[in-house]
């Protein structure tokens, strides 16, 4: 087994009972302009030793304003890392990527550190947990959380076990109510993935994440889900149009109208995508998630302009990202293997099929697989990759791979706005429609 460091993040509320709301409100303007300065010094060519010294307030607490600071430049170093990639196209004549806005308005999160920004303590007697936020030198705002048991209990670890951390926290306000959400640090053991009962394929693309899982030992299936992703493409392309519309008339503040409207609505999906793929996961005993890899995807994608565009600005990284944090804190190993026409190949025989749309051919007249869905295909394939990985047997030299048959495909939709169209209530239920019954 391996040790791994992990973070969850506490979402709270405040219940405040001594200090003036005035300085928490007062705290996260005086944020805010201190995100503007930066972004603003960042782009006139100042360093982050410069930046500090520049943005220091006598009313804002040293340590709040470093970490507001790391904050904005964060925010900078993703918008270069786009940049980068938008020179790297063919066509740069639409669709430059806008710099962080320098004249941000309305509400902006402070950041805090442990201890200096904001303190937290159990209270035995009341079986609360009572914090303290310093929005000002020698101004404290004291009171209690409110919130989920799940993030009290992660809170009451990091405040009662050696082995867990709180670190930064960032007060936030909405619709008449402030927030506090706790950062939560631990290290847990991760299995080998060698060791896995369970293969979990996990095989992404523009619009589904398809799910197989195999027992390792039978390769039978014991379960299978495909979730549409599709209107996080609908909402980009959305946002697209009204960019390069707008710039093409001149009107280049479009970026500060739409602020990060777009990126809220992507992290909101695949933060639930990204849960539902662990919980479906947690169903199966000792499982280990499996992923392609997807390195130098975009430099292989050569399809033209608008295909290019689409396609690389599509979300894999990040989404595999969160699917991977989230299983490791759930203790289930990730493995990655590779991924060359695993949409193309049966997942029975192995041989080299015909893809259209979603389904899958198999143009072998001995294979009993006829037709299947491609995505789904695909999933069966990356799990079973990992199990020749392990075993040490070359994948082409393999003819027969699963059972020759798969079971119906449960598909689960999003809609464009967000709202269910298809699905249970919770990300929970919805892991749960894939599991096989015998």
């Amino acid at each position: 087994m391996g040790i791994e460091p992990v973070t969850k993040t506490a979402r709270t509320r405040l219940c405040i009972e001594s200090g003036e709301r005035s300085w928490l409100k007062d705290a996260r303007f005086t944020a805010r302009d201190i995100s503007n300065d930066t972004l603003r010094l960042k782009q006139d060519g100042y360093n982050k030793t410069e930046i500090q010294r520049e943005v220091d307030r006598e009313d804002f607490l040293r340590n709040n304003k470093c970490a507001v600071v790391a904050k904005a430049l964060q925010a900078w170093n993703s918008y270069k890392e786009l940049l980068n990639w938008w020179y790297d196209q063919d066509d740069t004549t639409v669709g430059k990527p806008s710099p962080p806005a320098t004249d941000k308005k309305g509400a902006y999160p402070l950041v805090m550190a442990h201890t200096e920004g904001y303190r937290l303590t159990h209270n035995d007697e009341e079986g609360r947990i009572r914090f303290r936020v310093s929005p000002k030198p020698y101004k404290k705002v004291k009171g209690h959380l409110r919130g989920r048991p799940e993030d009290f209990n992660l809170i009451e670890s990091a405040l009662t076990e050696d082995e867990w951390s709180l670190g930064q926290a960032e007060l936030l306000y909405r619709d008449g109510v402030y927030y506090l959400h706790v950062t939560v640090k631990t290290e847990v053991e991760v299995p080998e993935p060698e060791d896995a009962d369970t293969l979990v394929g996990v095989d992404i693309n523009e619009r589904n994440i398809a799910l197989t899982a195999l027992n390792r030992e039978t390769m039978d299936t014991l379960g299978t889900l495909v979730l549409d992703y599709g209107s996080v493409k609908a909402e980009r392309q959305r946002y697209h149009t009204i960019t390069k519309r707008c710039q093409e008339h001149g009107q280049h503040s479009i970026h500060n109208q739409l602020g990060d409207k777009e990126e809220r609505y992507t992290e909101w999906v695949l933060h639930r995508m990204s849960r539902v793929v662990v919980e479906f996961a947690q169903q199966f005993p000792n499982p280990v998630m499996v992923f392609e890899d997807l390195s130098g995807i975009r430099d292989a994608i050569k399809y033209g302009t608008y295909m290019n565009r689409r396609l690389h600005k599509l979300p894999f990284h990040k989404f595999e990202q969160q699917v991977r944090y989230k299983a490791t804190w759930n203790q289930i190993p990730c493995e990655t293997v590779e991924s060359p026409y695993n949409s193309k190949s049966c997942s029975c025989c192995g041989h080299r099929g015909y893809r259209q749309g979603r389904r899958f051919r198999c143009t072998n007249d001995s294979c009993a697989v006829h037709q299947d869905h491609a995505d789904r295909n695909a999933s069966v394939n990356v799990a079973w990759r990992v199990w020749a990985k392990h075993a040490g047997v070359d994948v082409e030299s393999v003819n027969y791979r699963t059972r020759k048959t798969q079971p119906s495909v449960r598909k689960v939709s999003l809609s464009g706005s967000g709202r269910s169209v298809n699905r249970p209530s919770s990300s929970r239920e919805i892991a749960s429609r894939g599991v096989l019954t015998t």
